[in-house]
Protein backbone atom coordinates (compact mmCIF):
# COMPACT_ATOMS: atom_id res chain seq x y z
CA UNK A 1 0.00 0.00 0.00
CA UNK A 2 2.88 2.30 0.84
CA UNK A 3 4.54 1.62 -2.50
CA UNK A 4 1.33 2.28 -4.41
CA UNK A 5 0.81 5.64 -2.69
CA UNK A 6 4.42 6.58 -3.34
CA UNK A 7 4.19 5.68 -7.03
CA UNK A 8 0.92 7.60 -7.49
CA UNK A 9 2.32 10.72 -5.79
CA UNK A 10 5.57 10.41 -7.73
CA UNK A 11 3.83 10.10 -11.11
CA UNK A 12 1.38 12.85 -10.26
CA UNK A 13 4.07 15.37 -9.32
CA UNK A 14 6.22 14.44 -12.31
CA UNK A 15 3.57 14.68 -14.99
CA UNK A 16 1.83 17.76 -13.58
CA UNK A 17 5.08 19.75 -13.27
CA UNK A 18 7.44 18.60 -16.03
CA UNK A 19 5.26 19.89 -18.95
CA UNK A 20 5.40 23.41 -17.50
CA UNK A 21 9.16 23.24 -17.08
CA UNK A 22 9.61 22.24 -20.72
CA UNK A 23 7.05 24.78 -21.94
CA UNK A 24 9.27 27.63 -20.75
CA UNK A 25 12.08 26.56 -23.06
CA UNK A 26 9.99 26.22 -26.21
CA UNK A 27 9.91 29.93 -27.21
CA UNK A 28 13.69 30.16 -26.66
CA UNK A 29 14.70 26.96 -28.42
CA UNK A 30 16.87 28.95 -30.85
CA UNK A 31 18.72 30.75 -28.05
CA UNK A 32 19.91 27.81 -25.95
CA UNK A 33 23.46 27.99 -24.60
CA UNK A 34 23.83 24.21 -24.54
CA UNK A 35 22.56 21.30 -26.66
CA UNK A 36 18.87 20.61 -26.13
CA UNK A 37 19.44 17.04 -24.96
CA UNK A 38 21.84 18.25 -22.27
CA UNK A 39 19.25 20.68 -20.93
CA UNK A 40 16.48 18.07 -21.19
CA UNK A 41 18.54 15.57 -19.21
CA UNK A 42 19.25 18.15 -16.51
CA UNK A 43 15.58 19.18 -16.24
CA UNK A 44 14.34 15.58 -16.09
CA UNK A 45 16.94 14.60 -13.49
CA UNK A 46 15.97 17.56 -11.32
CA UNK A 47 12.28 16.72 -11.70
CA UNK A 48 12.81 13.07 -10.76
CA UNK A 49 14.64 14.08 -7.59
CA UNK A 50 11.91 16.59 -6.79
CA UNK A 51 9.12 14.05 -7.36
CA UNK A 52 10.87 11.39 -5.27
CA UNK A 53 11.29 13.68 -2.27
CA UNK A 54 7.74 15.01 -2.69
CA UNK A 55 6.18 11.53 -2.81
CA UNK A 56 8.21 10.39 0.19
CA UNK A 57 7.02 13.38 2.24
CA UNK A 58 3.38 12.82 1.20
CA UNK A 59 3.47 9.14 2.07
CA UNK A 60 4.96 9.83 5.49
CA UNK A 61 2.56 12.72 6.19
CA UNK A 62 5.43 15.14 6.56
CA UNK A 63 4.89 18.87 6.43
CA UNK A 64 6.76 21.02 3.95
CA UNK A 65 5.82 19.28 0.68
CA UNK A 66 4.64 22.58 -0.77
CA UNK A 67 7.74 24.35 0.48
CA UNK A 68 9.75 21.69 -1.36
CA UNK A 69 8.06 22.75 -4.59
CA UNK A 70 9.23 26.33 -4.10
CA UNK A 71 12.78 25.16 -3.40
CA UNK A 72 12.89 23.17 -6.63
CA UNK A 73 11.19 26.03 -8.48
CA UNK A 74 14.18 28.15 -7.45
CA UNK A 75 16.60 25.45 -8.64
CA UNK A 76 14.78 25.24 -11.98
CA UNK A 77 14.92 29.03 -12.19
CA UNK A 78 18.74 28.90 -11.94
CA UNK A 79 18.84 26.26 -14.69
CA UNK A 80 16.49 28.36 -16.83
CA UNK A 81 18.54 31.54 -16.43
CA UNK A 82 21.82 29.83 -17.31
CA UNK A 83 20.48 27.77 -20.23
CA UNK A 84 19.15 30.62 -22.36
CA UNK A 85 21.38 33.15 -24.07
CA UNK A 86 19.55 36.29 -22.97
CA UNK A 87 19.65 38.90 -20.23
CA UNK A 88 19.01 37.16 -16.89
CA UNK A 89 16.72 39.90 -15.57
CA UNK A 90 14.51 39.50 -18.62
CA UNK A 91 14.43 35.73 -18.14
CA UNK A 92 13.53 36.16 -14.46
CA UNK A 93 10.61 38.33 -15.52
CA UNK A 94 9.37 35.63 -17.91
CA UNK A 95 9.97 32.81 -15.43
CA UNK A 96 7.65 34.45 -12.89
CA UNK A 97 5.00 34.50 -15.60
CA UNK A 98 5.48 30.73 -16.10
CA UNK A 99 5.38 30.10 -12.34
CA UNK A 100 2.09 32.00 -12.09
CA UNK A 101 0.70 29.93 -14.91
CA UNK A 102 1.48 26.70 -13.02
CA UNK A 103 -0.21 28.06 -9.88
CA UNK A 104 -3.35 29.13 -11.74
CA UNK A 105 -3.79 25.88 -13.72
CA UNK A 106 -3.28 23.72 -10.62
CA UNK A 107 -5.59 25.92 -8.55
CA UNK A 108 -8.41 25.70 -11.10
CA UNK A 109 -7.99 21.92 -11.39
CA UNK A 110 -8.03 21.50 -7.61
CA UNK A 111 -11.17 23.65 -7.30
CA UNK A 112 -13.04 21.66 -9.98
CA UNK A 113 -12.08 18.35 -8.40
CA UNK A 114 -13.05 19.48 -4.89
CA UNK A 115 -16.40 20.79 -6.15
CA UNK A 116 -17.30 17.69 -8.16
CA UNK A 117 -15.79 14.89 -6.10
CA UNK A 118 -15.58 16.27 -2.57
CA UNK A 119 -14.90 14.08 0.41
CA UNK A 120 -13.17 15.14 3.65
CA UNK A 121 -10.31 12.67 3.14
CA UNK A 122 -9.85 13.16 -0.61
CA UNK A 123 -6.33 13.52 -2.05
CA UNK A 124 -5.18 15.73 -4.88
CA UNK A 125 -2.41 13.29 -5.80
CA UNK A 126 -4.47 10.82 -7.85
CA UNK A 127 -5.10 9.75 -11.43
CA UNK A 128 -8.27 11.83 -11.42
CA UNK A 129 -6.28 14.91 -10.29
CA UNK A 130 -3.73 14.32 -13.02
CA UNK A 131 -6.41 14.05 -15.73
CA UNK A 132 -8.09 17.26 -14.53
CA UNK A 133 -4.74 19.08 -14.51
CA UNK A 134 -4.05 17.77 -18.01
CA UNK A 135 -7.48 18.93 -19.24
CA UNK A 136 -7.02 22.47 -17.89
CA UNK A 137 -3.48 22.56 -19.29
CA UNK A 138 -4.59 21.46 -22.78
CA UNK A 139 -7.43 23.99 -22.78
CA UNK A 140 -5.16 26.89 -21.83
CA UNK A 141 -1.79 26.09 -23.38
CA UNK A 142 -2.52 27.44 -26.92
CA UNK A 143 -3.34 30.86 -25.47
CA UNK A 144 -0.34 30.67 -23.16
CA UNK A 145 2.09 29.81 -25.99
CA UNK A 146 0.78 32.71 -28.11
CA UNK A 147 1.07 35.14 -25.20
CA UNK A 148 4.51 33.79 -24.29
CA UNK A 149 5.75 34.36 -27.85
CA UNK A 150 4.52 37.93 -27.70
CA UNK A 151 6.30 38.43 -24.40
CA UNK A 152 9.47 36.92 -25.81
CA UNK A 153 9.58 39.15 -28.89
CA UNK A 154 8.79 42.33 -26.99
CA UNK A 155 11.03 41.64 -24.01
CA UNK A 156 14.08 40.52 -25.97
CA UNK A 157 13.90 43.44 -28.39
CA UNK A 158 13.53 46.12 -25.70
CA UNK A 159 16.78 47.43 -24.26
CA UNK A 160 16.14 49.06 -20.90
CA UNK A 161 18.65 47.57 -18.41
CA UNK A 162 17.60 49.70 -15.43
CA UNK A 163 13.95 48.72 -16.00
CA UNK A 164 14.58 44.97 -16.19
CA UNK A 165 16.55 44.96 -12.95
CA UNK A 166 13.46 46.01 -10.95
CA UNK A 167 10.32 45.35 -13.01
CA UNK A 168 10.15 41.65 -12.04
CA UNK A 169 9.27 42.77 -8.48
CA UNK A 170 5.71 43.71 -9.57
CA UNK A 171 4.55 40.23 -10.68
CA UNK A 172 6.61 38.66 -7.89
CA UNK A 173 4.70 40.57 -5.20
CA UNK A 174 1.35 39.73 -6.83
CA UNK A 175 2.29 36.07 -6.79
CA UNK A 176 3.45 36.21 -3.17
CA UNK A 177 0.24 37.85 -1.94
CA UNK A 178 -2.02 35.33 -3.71
CA UNK A 179 0.05 32.40 -2.47
CA UNK A 180 -0.21 33.64 1.11
CA UNK A 181 -4.01 33.58 0.93
CA UNK A 182 -4.39 30.34 -1.05
CA UNK A 183 -1.56 28.25 0.38
CA UNK A 184 -3.92 25.91 2.29
CA UNK A 185 -4.74 23.03 -0.09
CA UNK A 186 -7.03 21.07 2.20
CA UNK A 187 -10.23 19.84 0.48
CA UNK A 188 -12.47 22.02 2.67
CA UNK A 189 -10.51 25.14 1.75
CA UNK A 190 -9.95 24.36 -1.93
CA UNK A 191 -13.66 23.87 -2.61
CA UNK A 192 -14.43 27.34 -1.28
CA UNK A 193 -15.26 30.00 -3.84
CA UNK A 194 -12.71 32.39 -2.33
CA UNK A 195 -9.92 29.94 -3.20
CA UNK A 196 -11.03 29.89 -6.82
CA UNK A 197 -11.42 33.68 -6.88
CA UNK A 198 -7.94 34.09 -5.39
CA UNK A 199 -6.34 32.00 -8.13
CA UNK A 200 -8.41 33.70 -10.84
CA UNK A 201 -7.38 37.08 -9.48
CA UNK A 202 -3.78 35.96 -9.81
CA UNK A 203 -4.52 35.13 -13.45
CA UNK A 204 -6.11 38.55 -13.99
CA UNK A 205 -3.26 40.30 -12.19
CA UNK A 206 -0.75 38.29 -14.19
CA UNK A 207 -2.21 39.22 -17.56
CA UNK A 208 -2.96 42.76 -16.39
CA UNK A 209 0.58 43.46 -15.24
CA UNK A 210 2.12 41.87 -18.28
CA UNK A 211 -0.26 43.57 -20.74
CA UNK A 212 0.35 47.00 -19.24
CA UNK A 213 4.06 46.34 -19.19
CA UNK A 214 4.06 45.16 -22.79
CA UNK A 215 2.31 48.39 -23.81
CA UNK A 216 4.97 50.33 -21.92
CA UNK A 217 7.67 48.34 -23.64
CA UNK A 218 6.09 49.11 -27.01
CA UNK A 219 6.31 52.80 -26.14
CA UNK A 220 9.96 52.35 -25.16
CA UNK A 221 10.63 50.62 -28.47
CA UNK A 222 8.87 53.39 -30.37
CA UNK A 223 10.96 55.96 -28.52
CA UNK A 224 14.07 53.96 -29.39
CA UNK A 225 12.96 53.90 -33.04
CA UNK A 226 12.45 57.68 -32.97
CA UNK A 227 15.87 58.10 -31.38
CA UNK A 228 17.34 55.92 -34.10
CA UNK A 229 15.66 58.05 -36.75
CA UNK A 230 17.06 61.16 -35.08
CA UNK A 231 20.53 59.64 -35.17
CA UNK A 232 20.04 58.82 -38.85
CA UNK A 233 19.01 62.40 -39.53
CA UNK A 234 22.04 63.69 -37.64
CA UNK A 235 24.28 61.41 -39.69
CA UNK A 236 22.72 62.64 -42.91
CA UNK A 237 23.08 66.26 -41.80
CA UNK A 238 26.74 65.61 -40.96
CA UNK A 239 27.24 64.14 -44.41
CA UNK A 240 25.48 67.09 -45.99
CA UNK A 241 27.73 69.48 -44.06
CA UNK A 242 30.74 67.51 -45.24
CA UNK A 243 29.47 67.62 -48.79
CA UNK A 244 28.91 71.38 -48.51
CA UNK A 245 32.47 71.84 -47.25
CA UNK A 246 33.76 69.73 -50.12
CA UNK A 247 31.78 71.77 -52.64
CA UNK A 248 32.98 75.03 -51.07
CA UNK A 249 36.56 73.78 -51.23
CA UNK A 250 36.15 72.74 -54.85
CA UNK A 251 34.60 76.10 -55.72
CA UNK A 252 37.56 77.89 -54.13
CA UNK A 253 39.96 75.61 -55.99
CA UNK A 254 38.09 76.31 -59.24
CA UNK A 255 38.22 80.06 -58.62
CA UNK A 256 41.95 79.82 -57.92
CA UNK A 257 42.43 77.66 -61.01
CA UNK A 258 40.63 80.21 -63.19
CA UNK A 259 42.82 82.95 -61.78
CA UNK A 260 45.96 80.88 -62.39
CA UNK A 261 44.76 79.91 -65.86
CA UNK A 262 44.57 83.59 -66.82
CA UNK A 263 48.22 84.01 -65.82
CA UNK A 264 49.24 80.91 -67.74
CA UNK A 265 47.36 82.06 -70.83
CA UNK A 266 49.24 85.37 -70.77
CA UNK A 267 52.59 83.56 -70.63
CA UNK A 268 51.54 81.18 -73.42
CA UNK A 269 50.35 84.12 -75.55
CA UNK A 270 53.68 85.84 -74.95
CA UNK A 271 55.63 82.78 -76.17
CA UNK A 272 53.36 82.48 -79.20
CA UNK A 273 53.77 86.16 -80.11
CA UNK A 274 57.58 85.86 -79.97
CA UNK A 275 57.58 82.52 -81.81
CA UNK A 276 59.64 80.81 -79.07
CA UNK A 277 58.25 77.28 -79.50
CA UNK A 278 60.93 75.50 -77.40
CA UNK A 279 60.28 77.63 -74.35
CA UNK A 280 56.52 77.20 -74.89
CA UNK A 281 56.82 73.40 -74.94
CA UNK A 282 58.95 73.41 -71.81
CA UNK A 283 56.49 75.68 -70.01
CA UNK A 284 53.50 73.50 -70.97
CA UNK A 285 55.32 70.35 -69.77
CA UNK A 286 56.10 71.95 -66.40
CA UNK A 287 52.52 73.13 -66.09
CA UNK A 288 51.15 69.64 -66.75
CA UNK A 289 53.44 68.16 -64.11
CA UNK A 290 52.19 70.62 -61.50
CA UNK A 291 48.48 70.08 -62.19
CA UNK A 292 46.64 68.71 -59.07
CA UNK A 293 45.40 65.13 -59.38
CA UNK A 294 41.77 64.53 -60.26
CA UNK A 295 40.41 63.04 -57.04
CA UNK A 296 36.70 63.19 -57.85
CA UNK A 297 35.15 59.73 -58.09
CA UNK A 298 31.72 58.35 -58.75
CA UNK A 299 31.09 55.14 -56.81
CA UNK A 300 27.54 54.46 -57.93
CA UNK A 301 24.52 56.10 -59.56
CA UNK A 302 22.74 56.84 -56.29
CA UNK A 303 23.65 60.33 -55.10
CA UNK A 304 23.19 59.75 -51.34
CA UNK A 305 25.17 56.51 -51.25
CA UNK A 306 27.88 58.06 -53.39
CA UNK A 307 28.16 60.94 -50.90
CA UNK A 308 28.57 58.58 -47.93
CA UNK A 309 31.17 56.42 -49.67
CA UNK A 310 33.09 59.53 -50.75
CA UNK A 311 33.11 60.83 -47.18
CA UNK A 312 34.47 57.63 -45.67
CA UNK A 313 36.91 57.19 -48.55
CA UNK A 314 38.47 60.56 -47.73
CA UNK A 315 38.49 59.74 -44.00
CA UNK A 316 40.18 56.40 -44.68
CA UNK A 317 42.68 57.99 -47.06
CA UNK A 318 43.67 60.58 -44.42
CA UNK A 319 44.19 57.77 -41.90
CA UNK A 320 46.31 55.65 -44.25
CA UNK A 321 43.63 52.98 -44.63
CA UNK A 322 43.30 51.10 -47.92
CA UNK A 323 39.70 51.64 -49.05
CA UNK A 324 38.06 49.85 -51.98
CA UNK A 325 34.39 49.78 -52.92
CA UNK A 326 32.40 48.06 -55.63
CA UNK A 327 28.85 49.38 -55.79
CA UNK A 328 26.47 48.12 -58.45
CA UNK A 329 23.43 50.14 -57.41
CA UNK A 330 20.80 51.95 -59.50
CA UNK A 331 19.95 55.61 -59.11
CA UNK A 332 16.73 54.66 -57.29
CA UNK A 333 17.30 52.18 -54.49
CA UNK A 334 14.85 49.27 -53.99
CA UNK A 335 14.73 49.97 -50.24
CA UNK A 336 14.38 53.03 -48.04
CA UNK A 337 17.25 55.34 -49.02
CA UNK A 338 17.73 56.90 -45.53
CA UNK A 339 17.75 53.45 -43.90
CA UNK A 340 20.20 52.02 -46.43
CA UNK A 341 22.48 55.02 -46.02
CA UNK A 342 22.24 54.60 -42.25
CA UNK A 343 23.32 50.96 -42.59
CA UNK A 344 26.34 51.83 -44.71
CA UNK A 345 27.24 54.73 -42.45
CA UNK A 346 27.07 52.61 -39.27
CA UNK A 347 29.14 49.80 -40.75
CA UNK A 348 31.76 52.13 -42.23
CA UNK A 349 31.98 54.14 -39.00
CA UNK A 350 32.70 50.96 -37.04
CA UNK A 351 35.14 49.78 -39.71
CA UNK A 352 36.98 53.10 -39.66
CA UNK A 353 37.35 53.03 -35.86
CA UNK A 354 38.56 49.42 -35.90
CA UNK A 355 41.14 50.18 -38.61
CA UNK A 356 42.42 53.22 -36.73
CA UNK A 357 43.07 50.97 -33.72
CA UNK A 358 45.10 48.60 -35.88
CA UNK A 359 48.86 48.52 -35.33
CA UNK A 360 51.52 46.45 -37.04
CA UNK A 361 49.54 45.64 -40.19
CA UNK A 362 48.08 47.37 -43.23
CA UNK A 363 44.44 48.18 -42.38
CA UNK A 364 41.82 47.94 -45.09
CA UNK A 365 38.11 48.38 -45.74
CA UNK A 366 36.30 46.49 -48.49
CA UNK A 367 32.74 47.42 -49.49
CA UNK A 368 30.45 45.53 -51.86
CA UNK A 369 26.82 46.33 -52.69
CA UNK A 370 24.78 44.91 -55.53
CA UNK A 371 21.37 43.65 -56.60
CA UNK A 372 21.10 39.95 -57.26
CA UNK A 373 18.00 37.75 -57.72
CA UNK A 374 15.64 40.39 -56.26
CA UNK A 375 17.91 40.65 -53.21
CA UNK A 376 20.04 43.56 -52.08
CA UNK A 377 23.44 42.45 -50.85
CA UNK A 378 25.77 44.59 -48.77
CA UNK A 379 29.09 43.46 -47.30
CA UNK A 380 31.69 45.43 -45.39
CA UNK A 381 34.94 43.68 -44.44
CA UNK A 382 37.62 45.44 -42.45
CA UNK A 383 40.71 44.90 -40.37
CA UNK A 384 39.92 44.40 -36.67
CA UNK A 385 42.79 43.28 -34.47
CA UNK A 386 40.61 42.88 -31.36
CA UNK A 387 37.79 40.36 -31.43
CA UNK A 388 34.47 42.06 -30.55
CA UNK A 389 32.93 41.09 -27.22
CA UNK A 390 29.54 39.41 -27.56
CA UNK A 391 26.97 39.18 -24.77
CA UNK A 392 23.53 37.61 -25.20
CA UNK A 393 24.02 37.58 -28.96
CA UNK A 394 24.84 41.30 -29.19
CA UNK A 395 28.12 43.21 -29.48
CA UNK A 396 29.32 45.29 -26.57
CA UNK A 397 30.47 48.78 -27.52
CA UNK A 398 34.20 49.52 -27.44
CA UNK A 399 33.50 53.25 -26.92
CA UNK A 400 31.00 53.22 -24.05
CA UNK A 401 29.36 50.90 -21.54
CA UNK A 402 26.55 48.75 -22.83
CA UNK A 403 25.70 47.36 -26.23
CA UNK A 404 26.88 48.75 -29.55
CA UNK A 405 24.12 50.65 -31.31
CA UNK A 406 25.40 50.54 -34.89
CA UNK A 407 25.33 46.78 -35.48
CA UNK A 408 21.99 46.46 -33.66
CA UNK A 409 20.50 49.23 -35.81
CA UNK A 410 21.72 47.53 -38.99
CA UNK A 411 20.20 44.22 -37.90
CA UNK A 412 16.87 45.90 -37.07
CA UNK A 413 16.72 47.62 -40.47
CA UNK A 414 17.54 44.36 -42.26
CA UNK A 415 14.79 42.60 -40.33
CA UNK A 416 12.27 45.27 -41.31
CA UNK A 417 13.08 44.56 -44.95
CA UNK A 418 12.63 40.80 -44.57
CA UNK A 419 16.37 40.21 -44.43
CA UNK A 420 19.11 39.39 -42.01
CA UNK A 421 22.49 40.69 -40.89
CA UNK A 422 25.37 38.35 -40.14
CA UNK A 423 28.51 39.39 -38.29
CA UNK A 424 31.66 37.30 -38.01
CA UNK A 425 35.22 37.90 -36.77
CA UNK A 426 38.01 35.65 -37.94
CA UNK A 427 41.81 36.00 -37.98
CA UNK A 428 41.84 39.74 -37.39
CA UNK A 429 39.11 40.57 -39.92
CA UNK A 430 35.52 41.56 -39.19
CA UNK A 431 32.96 40.46 -41.78
CA UNK A 432 29.53 42.12 -41.98
CA UNK A 433 27.03 40.69 -44.46
CA UNK A 434 23.50 41.99 -45.01
CA UNK A 435 20.93 40.47 -47.32
CA UNK A 436 17.55 42.17 -47.80
CA UNK A 437 14.54 41.78 -50.02
CA UNK A 438 14.55 44.29 -52.89
CA UNK A 439 11.27 46.16 -53.15
CA UNK A 440 11.20 48.43 -56.20
CA UNK A 441 7.69 49.57 -55.28
CA UNK A 442 9.15 51.28 -52.21
CA UNK A 443 8.44 55.03 -52.43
Amino acid sequence: MLNTAFIVSFLYETFTTLPYRLLGYYPFRRRLRYPFWTILLLICSTQLLHSSLYAWMIVHDMEGARLLEYVFATICLCIFLNSIDADKWKMLFIYIFLFDYIIVVRGVAFFIEARLFYSPDMSFESLRSFLLNLAVLCASVPFMVAFLKRIRDTVLETEAPSLWRVIWILPAFSTLIVMMYTADLSPDNVRQLRFFIGRVLLLIAMFGVFSILLQSLDIIRQDAALAEQAVQQENLLALQRTQYNQLARHMEETRQARHDLGQHLRVINSYLSTGNEDMLKEYIENYQQNLPPDTSRSWCKNYAVNTIISYYFEEAEHSGIDFTAKLELPERLPVSEPEFCSMIGNLLENALLACRDTTGSAPFIRVLAKLENQKLLLTVDNTAVKEPTVKYGRFLSSRHEGYGLGTASVRAIAKRHHGEADYRWENGIFYASILMKADFAHP
